[in-house]
């Protein structure tokens, strides 16, 4: 436990360092700023679940995209790996450092707008799984390109599909049916959804599929993440 303190310490420094934590934050703070003035205008509710939507599933993708390949052009990770580090402490305080950040701004997206008046648990939990799967699909994802602007630009049509086809279907353009419990966030939104909206939903289904869709992660984030850096300098 010590061990993953400690590298947990490490990764908060380092994202502070390469400026992420700020720029999470500031930009976090326009949003809340925006809404917090246009919430008497009518129901942001809409607008609200689909920033929160956004907002984690950023930090989490892009943002662990930067830290590991601006620790890689500066030698950085290449010199941690070849030191007797436990590569799923590695992997996990650095996608918990993120999510964290990324819980902290969907949280100040929600007061902005909601004040305390919603369902901090669901909301917390929905905002907390999306910036994990997040963080491990873009882990999963940087391991088949070798810089970042190839990294952003192979990621486009899988990051699109992964928010934006559940953000289409929460919107009513599409509607999947049950087929949507098949999407690795479609949980996640309906706890967002609900906590804000009090919108009816399967509680039980979509903390299963949370439940199932981080281990499943992990594991592939992992195996490339062993297979494609850990072993080059090993």
């Amino acid at each position: 436990m010590n061990a993953f303190l400690t590298q947990l310490k490490w990764q908060f420094v380092l994202l502070h360092k390469n400026n992420i934590i700020r720029i999470s934050l500031g930009v976090t703070m326009v949003y809340g700023v925006l809404l917090f003035f246009l919430r008497n205008v009518g129901s942001l509710d809409e607008l609200l679940v689909a920033l929160v939507l956004n907002d984690p599933s950023i930090i989490g993708y892009f943002f662990i995209g930067i830290a590991i390949y601006t620790e890689i052009k500066h030698q950085i990770l290449p010199a941690v790996l070849v030191t007797p580090v436990n590569v799923h402490q590695l992997l996990i305080s650095r996608v918990t450092a993120l999510a964290c950040i990324g819980v902290i701004c969907s949280l100040g997206l929600a007061i902005s707008v909601k004040g305390f008046n919603f369902d901090i648990l669901s909301f917390t939990a929905g905002a907390l799984s999306i910036c994990i799967l997040s963080a491990l699909l873009g882990i999963i994802m940087l391991t088949y390109a070798s810089e970042f602007l190839k990294f952003t630009m192979l990621s486009v049509p899988i990051f699109l599909v992964f928010i934006n086809l559940p953000l289409l279907q929460y919107l009513g353009v599409v509607d999947l049916g049950m087929v949507k419990y098949f999407l690795p966030i479609q949980g996640s939104l309906d706890l967002i959804d609900f906590s804000v909206r009090g919108t009816e939903i399967n509680l039980m289904l979509s903390y299963l599929t949370i439940v199932v869709f981080i281990p499943v992660f992990y594991l592939l984030a992992l195996r490339r993440f062993s297979k494609k850096l850990v072993s080059k300098e090993v």
